[in-house]
């Protein structure tokens, strides 16, 4: 039997691809800072993460057709056809991609809005900290410790099971999110793509509603 005729096609648009690596080196970066002590470039960082999570929440909605959770977040039934055919309906995430990028998010943001409320005690406070009750702020300060280590093995899990597609599927993932270009078979429909000045103007008021918090609450 012949294999099907392949080409690249443009998959993953530019802000998603952005926002990937630039959230990947953020966390990075806030594990470094917050073992080093560096409160105050940690919290700059944790806001730039906010701003980001922010941001991939309403891609979500008006983004590029593989960004949108329309296309991807199609629930376990899903995941259960995908387990047993090893084929993926959508050209972006595969179910179980999907289940993972919802986790992250939904941990990623838990994270960053507990990160505004806490307080180390020795002399650095969250810019909302003084919102709520030192007993509060104290158990918020828990939580954001305990959601690093959930948020590093979900990386982690990330990672290997990227890994393990390469090597069982022969498909590289990572290559894509860089280039953004995807091998397809010849024939497959054209993607619907948002214009990234869109996406430009949701960072923009995500970062700007964060600078007013911060200033007036």
């Amino acid at each position: 039997m012949s294999k099907p005729n392949m080409h690249k096609m443009r998959v993953w648009d530019l802000p998603t691809r952005l926002f990937h690596w630039a959230l990947f080196v953020l966390m990075t970066l806030l594990f470094v800072t917050a073992y080093a002590g560096r409160m105050d470039a940690h919290a700059a960082m944790g806001q730039a993460v906010w701003v980001l999570v922010v941001f991939r929440l309403a891609w979500g909605f008006i983004g590029s057709q593989t960004a949108r959770f329309s296309d991807f977040a199609k629930g376990p039934s899903a995941i259960r056809s995908y387990l047993a055919t090893g084929q993926s309906r959508t050209l972006g995430h595969n179910p179980l991609g999907a289940a993972m990028v919802l986790a992250l998010l939904a941990t990623i943001l838990v994270q960053a809005l507990s990160g505004m409320f806490s307080s180390n005690g020795i002399g650095f406070d969250a810019p909302f900290a003084h919102l709520i009750s030192r007993v509060a702020s104290d158990s918020v300060t828990s939580l954001h410790v305990t959601l690093a280590y959930v948020i590093a093995g979900l990386v982690a899990i990330h990672i290997a099971a990227v890994l393990l597609h390469w090597m069982l599927r022969g498909e590289n993932l990572i290559v894509p999110m860089f280039s953004g270009k995807k091998s397809v078979q010849s024939g497959t429909s054209e993607l619907r793509f948002t214009p990234a000045a869109a996406a430009f103007a949701i960072v923009v008021a995500a970062a700007v509603l964060l600078a007013l918090a911060r200033k007036f609450i």
